[in-house]
């Protein structure tokens, strides 16, 4: 009958050498490869797989090459057989090597060490050759000398010194020859060796010790025994990232797309694996940690009978325990620490050391984990690695947004809420409006049925003018002179689209902070229909219409300050 077995161990914290130790099991050590990942922001679950065939009896399972930064209060196993099979206590040691314990690292570090021979000799052949064409020249240096004393003695024979020219000639242009030919092969080099250690120092980790794991299983039968073994590696991490892409025709269709950008530098390749992406935060604990009282104390003063001034009652118990320390037997400290001088403070709470924490549990509501369909690669060398993650479903409406104290330009906005059950983590958002990449932003946490808006750049067809009708500072009052400032403002939109567009202007008036400064509204030179202290800003006033093509709408602004005429105010644009 087949029957599955499925163990979860958790980590036993014993001596390596008690699973080794045993004499009727026997090591089999397995090649296993890693077939998921499980990426937190700063964390990664690795798992890996393993195939063995056991022979019936007792065995030790043994993992060997996991990485050094394993966190061995991580290690989980679980196993699956057509025989029943027993797994015992799940036990990891460290083990020093002298090579690089990261496949890549040790490759790249061989290549560098090859490309450093080769330059090393190319130098040596640069020498050799300098050395002979040195050789050469010396030898010419020395024909001209010969060749002065045979002409002082007319002994002179034109052919063999013409020879003997040509032949240095020749050998010097070849040495030189040789020697362009070494530079060039030299820098070729140079630059494959500079281009390795580039890539070296993304990833350099110098680490020459890895993990061993060990499994104790115990079986009747020989059978084929499927084990994944999984653990948490710092050095990982995602962010999220986004593309919204606005189609500006007919309603205006927002689709917003989430992608995860992984990177990793845990000194294993992520291959073709199976990788899920979670929102759970397992470094920041489960729990609260305790309240703890909040003492308080009168602070009252007196005189010092002593005539040392002004004392607090607390200074007054320090001297007065100092007096008792001095005036007391000498004995030992730890008895006076105890608590053996009388009006002495409690001692501090000992130390105690520190617990591991559990990581969150992860649950449907709380946090999310995204699946990235098909098999995903991740190199270990820190570079980022684009996944998608998949489409939100986004409720939009296009509207014109304006500012006319800040621009004179109309912007593009989508007001969109969030559809469906999982939230929008903060991320960038990368804009595109038809196609065209027009910009970022940054969007914050936004869950279902929130609103938010997405601004996609400047809207040409929509016409923005704004003059100043009134700004004129003038004294009122008939007793008390009080300062009065009133401006007004108009400005003028109007809409090129062939199609009707929604327009939100904004504007802000004076805030007053002092009860004496008084901000009022003309209702006569304002256009009414606005709201007000929108966004919960205080003074910002709002108007929004709908706007037929080649339509133009007028909104008037006025508003008068007045503040007694013996202050001086700021905050004034």
């Amino acid at each position: 009958m087949t029957r599955l077995l499925y163990a979860f161990l958790a980590l036993a914290l014993l001596a390596p050498v008690s699973v080794f130790a045993q004499g009727d099991s026997q090591a089999i050590e397995t090649a296993s490869k890693i077939t998921a990942a499980t990426v937190y922001s700063d964390r990664a679950k690795v798992t890996r797989l393993a195939v063995i065939d056991i022979p019936a009896g007792a065995h030790t399972v043994v993992f060997t090459g996991l990485p050094p930064t394993l966190m061995p209060d991580s290690l989980r196993a679980e196993g699956k057989a057509r025989a029943e099979v027993k797994f015992g206590a799940v036990s990891h040691k460290q083990v020093m090597s002298s090579e690089l314990t990261s496949e890549r690292e040790r490759e790249l570090n061989d290549k560098s060490e090859t490309i450093q021979d080769q330059i090393t000799a190319l130098n040596a052949e640069r020498a050799a050759i300098e050395a002979e064409k040195n050789f050469i020249l010396q030898l010419g240096q020395q024909a001209q000398l010969r060749s002065g004393e045979e002409i002082a003695e007319i002994n002179l024979k034109p052919e063999q010194w013409a020879a003997a020219s040509a032949t240095i000639r020749t050998k010097v242009a070849e040495a030189s020859k040789a020697l362009i030919d070494l530079d060039i092969r030299n820098r070729s080099l140079s630059r494959e060796q500079q281009k390795i250690l580039n890539e070296l120092s993304t990833l350099r980790t110098g680490g020459r010790s890895t993990f061993s794991v060990s499994i104790p299983v115990e079986t009747a039968s020989a059978t084929s025994l499927t084990v994944e073994l999984s653990y948490q590696v710092p050095n990982a991490t995602w962010q999220p990232l986004y593309d919204a892409r606005l189609s500006t025709e007919g309603k205006g269709e927002l689709k917003l797309t989430q992608f995860g950008a992984v990177s990793q530098r845990t000194g294993e390749d992520w291959t073709g694996i199976a990788l899920s992406l979670s929102t759970a935060q397992p470094q920041r604990g489960a729990s609260l940690p305790d309240l703890q009282p909040m003492w308080v104390d009168v602070y009252e003063g007196y005189n010092d009978a002593r005539g040392g001034g002004f004392m607090s009652k607390g200074a007054e118990r320090g001297a007065m325990m100092q007096n008792a320390i001095t005036a007391a037997p000498a004995m030992d400290s730890m008895e006076a620490y105890n608590g053996a001088v009388p009006g002495a403070p409690p001692p501090p709470p000992q130390e105690v050391a520190a617990t591991f924490t559990a990581a969150q549990t992860q649950t449907t509501g709380f946090t999310a984990e995204y699946k990235i369909p098909g098999p995903a690669t991740v190199p270990a060398d820190g570079s980022e690695t684009k996944l998608m993650v998949g489409d939100y479903e986004v409720a939009s409406k296009l509207e014109i947004h304006i500012k006319p104290q800040l621009s004179g330009d109309a912007f593009l906005v989508a007001k969109s809420t969030l559809k469906g059950e999982t939230p929008i983590l903060p991320g960038q958002v990368n804009l595109f409006r038809d196609g065209a990449f027009v910009g970022q932003s940054f969007t914050r946490l936004l869950r279902p049925d929130e609103e938010t808006d997405f601004y996609f750049g400047i809207d040409d067809q929509v016409s923005v003018k704004r003059k100043v009708l009134k700004d004129e500072r003038k004294e009122a009052g008939v007793i008390s002179r009080d300062t009065v400032l009133e401006r007004n403002y108009a400005t003028e939109v109007q809409n090129l689209h062939k199609d009707p567009v929604y327009v939100v202007v904004k504007e802000t008036v004076p805030a007053p902070r002092n009860e004496k400064i008084v901000v009022e509204i003309g209702k006569d030179t304002t256009t009414a229909g606005y709201k007000d202290n929108s966004d919960n800003i205080k003074g910002m006033l709002y108007w929004e219409f709908p706007l037929a093509p080649k339509e133009k709408k007028v909104l008037k602004l006025g508003w008068t300050i007045s503040w007694p005429k013996d202050f001086t105010i700021n905050g004034l644009q």
